[in-house]
């Protein structure tokens, strides 16, 4: 197995990319901590990986805590000693998310706040108990490779931002053969998506985009991060995959 004696971390755990990712990882031997500020959620994607006869814990963590995200870090270091992966997922897209031209200001920074600032804490207090060849996975989007004339520009300018960090770090950690990478999905059919599209002319018109002929499944996304904490991809380091079907190349 690809994880076997391997701890991951996945931050937003409780969500369904976070618990897709999880279950893979579990499934491939590593021992896997699950952490979300909705405890409920996350105990659940916990359970779920223990019925399949994975190992799983959960962990209550606002990672725009700071005492919240090292309190964690720590206690997975108590707990098992080290942190072989660290995926950062944790993350919001709200629907109320527009242009800067018409934005509210209180949702840009509570984007910012939780995509960019929560994930660098992740980092800041996850790096530290990540012995040398270890893996980082941080989630970005397609969205900030593209313009959009229905613009989500406080989410897009984001995960621009994780990327500009993904490629920093991996040359800070290169010396310590850290492999630091981001993934980059499309639209994931998930309901919250879902919810960008009021009508199924809207969903059919986005659906004609993707050269490939379907939504992304959060079953993509697991097997993408799967591929970048493990040591199939040991030679790898700041790059930021796009898994988006085609949609970013598709022109017309």
């Amino acid at each position: 197995m690809l994880m076997e004696g391997k701890v991951a971390v996945v931050t937003g755990g409780g969500g369904m990319l976070g618990s897709a990712i999880g279950h893979r990882l579990a499934r491939e031997g590593a021992t896997v901590a699950l952490l979300d500020v909705a405890l409920d959620k996350v105990r659940n994607t916990a359970e779920g990986i223990g019925r399949e006869g994975g190992l799983a814990v959960a962990f209550h963590c606002d990672v725009t805590n700071t005492q919240d995200v090292r309190g964690v870090m720590e206690g997975i270091q108590r707990q098992y000693g080290k942190i072989d992966a660290l995926v950062n997922n944790a993350g919001i897209m709200p629907h109320r998310d527009h242009s800067v031209l018409e934005m509210d200001e209180a949702v840009w920074h509570q984007i910012y706040d939780i995509n960019v600032h929560g994930l660098a804490l992740c980092l800041k207090f996850g790096l530290p108990h990540m012995p040398d060849g270890s893996a980082v996975l941080n989630m970005s989007s397609f969205v900030a490779f593209m313009g959009s004339s229905n613009p989500q520009e406080a989410y897009g300018a984001s995960k621009g931002a994780i990327i500009a960090l993904t490629r920093s770090l991996a040359v800070q950690c290169g010396p310590r053969n850290i492999r630091v990478n981001a993934l980059c999905p499309g639209p994931i059919l998930t309901p919250h998506v879902e919810g960008f599209f009021p009508t199924e002319e809207a969903k059919a018109i986005r659906l004609s985009r993707i050269p490939l002929g379907r939504f992304g499944r959060p079953e993509d996304v697991a097997s993408a991060a799967l591929f970048f904490v493990s040591d199939q991809s040991s030679w790898i380091t700041g790059q930021a995959l796009l898994l988006d079907g085609g949609i970013s190349v598709n022109y017309f």
